[in-house]
C-alpha cells in the first residue's frame, strides 16, 4: 500500500530555495527547535510562529517535499457515516480527517505527512487503500472540532429534511427550531464563534447565509474578514441560538429584531448587541461586541497628540457650552465621548445621557435609552433631562433640527453638552449645524470645540520593520521627496500574532478645533467654511492629515492607513 513517497530534501531548504525564507531565518528556528527541546515538533511550525512563513506556504512546501497535493477544506462536507471510520482519539492526536471513500480507497486530509506508521496502520486496520492529501493544521483542527461535536451533522441533516417537519411553515416548526437552538452540538459551534470573536479583538461578527454556505466573519481593527464556514443546513438552527440567548422571537424571520446578549468569557464580560435582518437567504445576523474595558478608557488612552490633548481637555472642563465628536460610522465617536465623560465625572457632577441605543453602562452617570416606540425620542428625553437638574448632558447624536436646537440652547442656559455629528471635519459641523437650522447666533454662542477624527491600524510591533515608500505614496500625501530627511518609514511584515497582515490593534487620528472669540464672530457672520479654516490653522489647529503625518513619522501607523481613513481630505 503506497501512502506517500518522502523525498530528501528537507523542508527548510525547500521553503529557502522559493525565497520564502532566508539562510539567518531558517537557523532561527532552529534555535528555537533546540532551545525548548521539541524534536516532535515539526520546524515548520516554528517558523510560521515567528512570523517568517504563513501556514499555507508550510503546507505546500511538504506537498513538495513528500509528493502530495495540497488541499483546501473551506467548502467540504463531510458525512457523519464517513467520520466513523477514524476515531476520535485518533483523529485529534494526529490531526487526521477522512474525506472521501470510493469502494476500498480512503482518502485522508492529513497535517504531517511523518505519521506514515500511523496511516499505514489505519489502512492494514480497516482494510482500505489510503490516500492521503495535505490540509492545513488550522483547518483541519477546526474540522475535527465541528465534525467530532455530538451530533452536529445529525442535527444539520434534521434541520434540513422537509420530511422531518423543519420545512418552513411545516408542523411543529417553531419548537423544532426551539429545540435545536439548544442541542449541544449548536450551543458549542455558537459558544466558539463568540468566544474566537473575543479573543481575537473583533468589534463585530457576521454571520451570513448564502446560496451554498453560511459565511462567519470577524471584522477586526475596522476590517472584515473570514473566519468560517458551515453548511447552510446549520442556519437555522445557529440563528435560533441567537435569538434564545437574546430573548428574541424565534418564530419571527420576515422581520428586523434587535436584542442583547451578556456572557462572562476568561473572567471577562463581554456585552453583545444583536441585529438579525431578513435577507434573500434567510437571516443575517450582526454581533456588535462591546468589551466592557472599553469604559475604562480616558482621553489619555485614545492615541490624541499632546496639543490636541491639551485642546480637548481645556473645553471639556467648562461649565456650559458645547462639545463635538464629529466623523463617519465607526470612527470611534461614541468611545471618544465616553472616554470624556470617564475624565470629568465626579460624585459632585449630575451628569445623564440620552443614547440609541446604550452601549456601555458608566458608574455615576444616569444613562437614558431612546425607545420610538414609546415615544421616548431625543428631543423628548432631552426636554425631560433639563427638568433633572443636569449639570452635564451627553447626547448620542444630533440627528435633527430639534434636537439641534435643544442641545444649543442648553448649552447657553448653563450646561455642558457632549454630542455627535456626522461630517467629513471639524470645520463641516459649523455648516451642519447652521443648515439644519440652529441660528447661527445661538451657534457662536454655544460651540465650545469640535472633534473630528477616523481610526487607523496600528503597525504590529512584532513584525514592524523599516521600508523605503514608493513616490507615489509620498505624493498622494503632498510629501515631496524625504530621502534626505532622516524620516524613517515603517510597516509590518505580517506574522502570527497579527494574522499576517502587517496591523495589530487601532488608534486615532484627530483634529481639535476651538472655539475662540475670532472664530465665534465668524460664525454669527456665517463666514465660508473655507475662510474660517484658514483662520483656525493661522491660529494653531492642526488637521487631521497633519495629525496622521506625525503617526506615520513616529512609527505608530503606514501611509497606507492614512490614505484610506483620510481619502476624502487628500482628494
Amino acid at each position: 500500500m503506497s501512502v506517500v513517497r518522502a523525498v530528501e530534501k528537507k523542508i527548510g531548504n525547500i521553503l529557502r530555495d522559493k525565497n520564502l525564507i532566508s539562510e539567518a531565518d531558517l537557523n532561527h528556528a532552529l534555535e528555537e527547535q533546540a532551545k525548548k527541546g521539541d524534536k516532535t515538533k515539526p520546524i515548520g511550525s516554528f517558523l510560521v510562529e515567528l512570523g517568517y512563513v504563513s501556514e499555507r506556504n508550510v503546507a505546500e512546501a511538504l506537498g513538495v517535499q513528500f509528493n502530495m497535493a495540497v488541499m483546501d477544506l473551506q467548502d467540504v462536507n463531510i458525512s457523519k457515516e464517513l467520520i466513523k471510520i477514524i476515531p476520535e482519539t485518533v483523529a485529534r492526536r494526529f490531526l487526521l480527517l477522512p474525506l472521501f471513500l470510493i469502494e476500498k480507497e480512503l482518502t485522508l486530509a492529513i497535517a504531517d505527512p511523518t505519521h506514515l506508521d500511523i496511516i499505514n496502520a489505519l489502512g492494514i486496520e480497516k482494510r482500505y487503500k489510503i490516500q492521503s492529501v495535505l490540509a492545513l493544521r488550522s483547518q483541519l483542527q477546526k474540522f475535527i472540532e465541528l465534525n467530532y461535536t455530538d451530533g452536529t451533522e445529525s442535527l444539520g441533516n434534521q434541520i434540513v429534511s422537509p420530511e422531518d417537519g423543519l420545512n418552513e411553515g411545516g408542523a411543529g416548526y417553531v419548537e423544532r427550531l426551539k429545540k435545536a437552538g439548544k442541542e449541544t452540538s449548536i450551543i458549542k459551534i455558537v459558544d466558539k464563534i463568540l468566544c474566537e470573536a473575543v479573543e481575537e479583538g473583533a468589534s463585530d461578527i457576521h454571520i451570513e447565509p448564502a446560496e451554498s454556505k453560511l459565511m462567519v466573519r470577524f471584522r477586526v481593527d475596522g476590517i472584515l474578514r473570514e473566519q468560517a464556514s458551515f453548511i447552510m443546513n446549520l442556519h437555522p438552527a445557529i440563528t435560533s441560538r441567537i435569538k434564545i440567548l437574546s430573548n428574541l422571537d424565534i418564530s419571527e424571520r420576515s422581520k428586523p429584531q434587535d436584542g442583547r446578549i451578556n456572557f462572562i468569557h476568561q473572567k471577562k464580560e463581554i456585552d453583545l448587541r444583536v441585529s438579525l435582518l431578513p435577507t434573500q437567504y434567510g437571516e443575517k445576523v450582526v454581533l456588535r461586541i462591546l468589551d466592557k474595558t472599553n469604559i475604562q478608557l480616558k482621553l489619555a488612552d485614545l492615541g490624541f497628540l499632546e496639543d490636541n490633548y491639551k485642546r480637548l481637555s481645556k473645553v471639556i472642563f467648562q461649565p456650559h457650552g458645547m462639545v463635538l465628536v464629529t466623523g463617519p460610522t465607526g470612527s470611534g465617536k461614541s468611545t471618544t465621548l465616553y472616554a470624556a465623560l470617564n475624565t470629568i465625572r465626579s460624585i459632585e457632577k449630575n451628569i445623564i445621557t440620552v443614547e440609541d441605543p446604550v452601549e456601555y453602562q458608566l458608574p455615576l452617570i444616569n444613562q437614558v435609552q431612546v425607545n420610538l416606540k414609546k415615544d421616548l425620542t431625543f428631543p423628548t428625553a432631552l426636554r425631560a433631562i433639563l427638568r433633572q437638574d443636569p449639570d452635564i448632558i451627553m447626547i448620542g447624536e444630533i440627528r435633527d433640527t430639534v434636537t439641534g436646537k435643544i442641545a444649543t440652547e442648553s448649552a447657553l442656559t448653563g450646561h455642558l453638552v457632549l454630542s455627535t455629528l456626522h461630517t467629513n471635519d471639524a470645520i463641516s459641523s459649523v455648516t451642519r449645524l447652521v443648515d439644519m437650522g440652529i441660528e447661527s447666533f445661538l451657534l457662536g454662542s454655544s460651540l465650545l470645540g469640535v472633534v473630528a477624527q477616523r481610526l487607523v491600524r496600528k503597525i504590529c510591533q512584532e513584525c514592524k520593520e523599516a521600508y523605503t515608500p514608493k513616490p507615489v505614496e509620498l505624493d498622494r500625501l503632498e510629501l515631496g521627496d524625504l530621502s534626505n530627511s532622516g524620516v524613517t518609514f515603517f510597516k509590518g511584515k505580517g506574522c502570527q500574532k497579527c494574522k499576517n497582515n502587517g496591523y495589530k490593534g487601532r488608534t486615532g487620528i484627530h483634529e481639535v478645533l476651538l472655539v475662540d472669540e475670532t472664530l465665534r464672530e465668524m460664525i454669527i457672520e456665517r463666514a465660508s467654511s473655507e475662510k474660517m479654516r484658514q483662520t483656525a490653522l493661522k491660529n494653531g489647529f492642526t488637521d487631521m492629515r497633519f495629525d496622521g503625518l506625525k503617526k506615520i513619522f513616529s512609527g505608530v501607523t503606514t501611509t497606507e492607513e492614512i490614505l484610506r481613513a483620510t481619502r476624502s481630505e487628500i482628494l
